[in-house]
């Protein structure tokens, strides 16, 4: 299933579209758990963490929606399972090479009006070495499109590096990349059918925008590695979601 052509597609622009990779069917289950994990976030298995939409700032911490939680993969055999698809592994080895690990994992959820994502790079977080060998599974667990704040990635921008960064003084959580002069293309909005996933560079700037409508967007998100890649985060290679080869 996987093709050169689509390696050189995501060598080229940092991101790659593969649409329908799932079927509904094939995403009840996830989509079930994260239900229930929305209703009732108590309910989440021991060690997974969520996020309300006020926690972007700090006067309104722990207030609104949930808006994600991380290391579903980490800590619930379900998710570990569902990370080891043959079809999801398929593209993952054949974008970053034969031998690969979850090195991290999160759900992001934009709730009814929920807040955009800026402009970003996941290796500005994760700052994973060789810095080729982070690339990230965004699996749509709704149709994510216009309206609802589908992605959306600046072409060939993986190729300049991890750029400075800088906290926003209004939403402290979020990293905003300094591009200084570079004459960047302009972003390509990436809407989706659900079942889809979008793999990117860590290295490529993306971002989502506001929901504006009364339904929710929910993503899985995978951040796949090579299995010898670490980060300059200590602490982080302490907390890999799974080894997998």
């Amino acid at each position: 299933m996987f093709t050169d052509a689509m390696k050189d597609r995501f060598d080229d622009d940092g991101f790659l579209v593969v649409e329908r990779l799932f079927d509904d069917a094939e995403l009840v289950g996830v989509r079930q758990r994260i239900d229930a994990l929305i209703a009732d976030p108590d309910s989440r298995p021991e060690g997974v963490g969520f996020g309300r939409e006020g926690d972007t700032k700090v006067e309104t911490k722990g207030t609104g929606n949930i808006r994600g939680a991380s290391f579903l993969v980490r800590f619930d055999p379900f998710f570990q399972d569902f990370a080891r698809t043959p079809k999801l592994l398929e593209c993952a080895r054949g974008l970053l090479g034969p031998r690969v690990k979850v090195f991290r994992d999160q759900a992001l959820f934009k709730p009814p009006h929920g807040q955009a994502k800026p402009l970003h790079q996941d290796q500005s977080y994760f700052l994973v070495q060789p810095a080729d060998d982070l690339a990230t599974a965004w699996i749509a667990l709704d149709e994510a499109t216009l309206e609802n704040g589908c992605m959306t990635y600046v072409p060939g921008s993986h190729k300049n590096g991890v750029f400075p960064i800088a906290h926003d003084p209004e939403r402290p959580v979020h990293h905003i990349p300094d591009t200084g002069d570079l004459d960047l293309p302009e972003a390509v909005h990436c809407p989706v059918p659900a079942g889809s996933v979008i793999f990117h560079h860590g290295c490529t700037l993306h971002a989502s925008a506001d929901n504006n409508t009364d339904t929710w967007r929910k993503a899985l998100i995978m951040h796949f590695a090579t299995s010898d890649a670490v980060s300059e985060r200590a602490e982080l290679n302490e907390q890999v979601s799974l080894e997998i080869d």
